[in-house]
């Protein structure tokens, strides 16, 4: 029996038109309230001291931030430990260096920082692990780094992009053993600073940065492949963003923030890693760069960073689900 036999034998006193009408407003109404839910970035109690160009990472239940540029544009040794389950904030002792544009990733509840900026604005070799509520020093990098990007896998941690000692881009990449503290070089992406990483699936993931300054943004996107020592080039960025932040977070590499010559970037992208597609996401409500961001039980958690281009500062943390 065909389908319009069966809806007059259903609804034998309307015409088929009308309940086929009929049919696609019920399920549009059904969509919109509830079908397909939207999902809203929430809001969280705002970091103690509100900076700019800092660093996250998980350390358990909790995200900590550290260092970063003040509203003074002096860089700050601070360091702060958010509770997602209480929604405070607590004090962590001081990085032992007072940095900013640092790379940080995290594993098994320790957080590691690596390079950024010192006082003098020369790129550091400083490498720290906050273990246990201490901060201890680790071998330091093969080469000084700033405003690179770093992520965890498989016990590695791998530093990538960013500036030189020199003041060019760097070319080579960086990983640290974990379990033997030796540190070793790696072919790096594409050259760029300001960039974000991730990892997930055994693979890093380099996305977005830029050349020089603002108005040389990228949509460069990247994964490295250990196994065999290569980068290769993905489905690019929407659009293009520096001064980024990523997570991987339920399948998919989370790109939030950002700044280029019109304005901070609200826009928010996932990959998926099935798909190999983008999707747009719900705008960041505050759009910030030089921001945390940081992956935590399917959430994606923005942290501080500056609301407009250039040195400004903010405390706000604001987080989405990811589905």
């Amino acid at each position: 029996m065909s389908f319009g036999a069966t809806l007059r034998r259903i609804f034998p006193t309307r015409p088929v038109r009308a309940v086929l009408i009929g049919l696609v407003v019920l399920a549009l109404a059904a969509g919109a309230s509830g079908g397909s839910k939207v999902e809203r970035w929430q809001s969280h109690a705002s970091l103690p001291e509100p900076r700019t160009e800092v660093v996250a990472a998980l350390a358990g239940d909790r995200i900590v931030v550290v260092g970063g540029f003040l509203e003074s544009g002096g860089n700050s040794a601070r360091a702060d430990a958010y509770s997602v389950r209480e929604n405070r904030w607590s004090r962590l002792p001081d990085l032992p260096v007072s940095v900013d544009h640092a790379a940080a990733a995290s594993q098994a509840g320790r957080v590691y920082v690596v390079g950024g900026y010192g006082t003098d604005r020369r790129p550091l070799r400083t490498v720290f692990v906050l273990d246990r509520g201490s901060w201890r020093g680790l071998a330091q990098l093969p080469e000084p780094r700033a405003a690179a990007a770093a992520a965890v896998s498989a016990g590695r941690l791998y530093i990538v992009g960013g500036v030189d000692e020199r003041g060019g881009l760097a070319r080579v990449a960086l990983t640290l053993d974990l379990g033997n503290g030796r540190w070793s070089r790696l072919p790096g992406p594409t050259p760029r600073e300001h960039l974000a990483a991730a990892a997930a699936q055994g693979r890093i993931y380099a996305v977005g940065g830029r050349s020089a300054g603002i108005d040389t943004n990228t949509r460069t996107f990247e994964s490295y492949n250990p196994a065999t020592r290569r980068w290769t080039r993905l489905s690019r960025l929407p659009s293009a963003r520096g001064g980024t932040g990523a997570a991987a977070v339920t399948g998919h590499i989370i790109s939030v923030g950002g700044e280029q010559p019109a304005g901070t970037i609200a826009s928010v992208y996932a990959y998926g890693l099935r798909t190999r597609r983008w999707r747009r996401l719900a705008d960041l409500p505050t759009p910030r760069h030089g921001l945390g961001v940081v992956a935590y039980r399917g959430r994606v958690f923005t942290l501080a960073g500056g609301p407009q281009p250039g040195l400004t500062v903010s405390g706000a943390v604001e987080s989405l689900r990811i589905r």
